[in-house]
């Protein structure tokens, strides 16, 4: 859909589902929707098929009209891959292509979530380094912290040991089964999810530990904190 001062020029398909009304009200209707937090849905009206009357399954036993809901599907296909400021190429691999898809599918299908530009670099980082997330943002957030503590991954200084890390960490849930875990897994960069939570999160256990830092702990985050795309919506204006 491309929009200047003058008018809407929708850019829609030619053949299946379609909104109510003539081409520039349906183009109205998904530019209304495309900015929506969740994968909002809307009534498909259809006649029933000659194979929804035979199938010994279906109630439906003539041709009627039948309502049925259906998902917006706003979001990028991915068929090129995303740069910084909205500019796409074509992907390298037909892997990379499979990839990308797959955490698009996921997203909108198990998580419930719109595949934002932003959202699907971040999976796709992690499902590109192996690094599956089995628990919430915040609990993910201190799992990598732990490892690059434990393993003395720069910027942290030298490990000084389960006991003393414990007793500096307990208000966060911090335990030496924990800590044995995180000292065991290698460590990966750059995966925690990037929200002011676990910015926040991460401050909070540098300072419990006796780090100093004039520019709020910048290199921690920087280590921790998955950089993700500038600009990435432009590619829609």
């Amino acid at each position: 859909m491309k929009n200047d001062k003058r008018i809407i020029y929708p850019l829609l398909a030619k053949v299946g589902h379609k909104l109510g009304g003539d081409d520039e009200v349906q183009a109205k209707e998904l530019w209304k929707h495309f900015y929506d937090e969740g994968i909002e849905t809307y009534t498909l009206k259809r006649l029933s098929t000659f194979r929804d009357v035979i199938d010994a399954k279906s109630p439906i036993d003539d041709i009627i009209m039948l309502s049925e809901p259906r998902k917006y599907s706003l979001d990028y296909d991915y068929k090129r891959k995303v740069l910084e400021g909205g500019y796409t190429v074509p992907h390298q691999t037909v892997d990379d292509v499979v990839r990308y898809r797959a955490v698009v599918s996921t997203l909108r299908d198990k998580k419930e979530l719109r595949a934002t530009p932003e959202l699907v670099e971040y999976y796709q980082h992690r499902a590109k380094a192996n690094v599956r997330q089995r628990a919430s943002n915040k609990e993910d957030c201190l799992r990598h912290f732990l490892r690059a503590l434990t393993q003395g991954v720069y910027p942290f200084k030298p490990y000084s040991g389960h006991i003393n890390t414990v007793q500096k960490l307990k208000y966060f849930a911090v335990t030496i089964d924990k800590l044995k875990n995180a000292r065991r897994t290698p460590f990966v960069a750059q995966v925690v999810f990037n929200n002011s939570e676990n910015r926040t999160y991460i401050r909070k256990m540098l300072h419990a530990l006796g780090y100093e830092s004039d520019d709020k702990y910048q290199a921690w985050i920087d280590l921790l904190i998955h950089r993700g795309l500038s600009n990435p919506m432009t590619m829609f204006d």
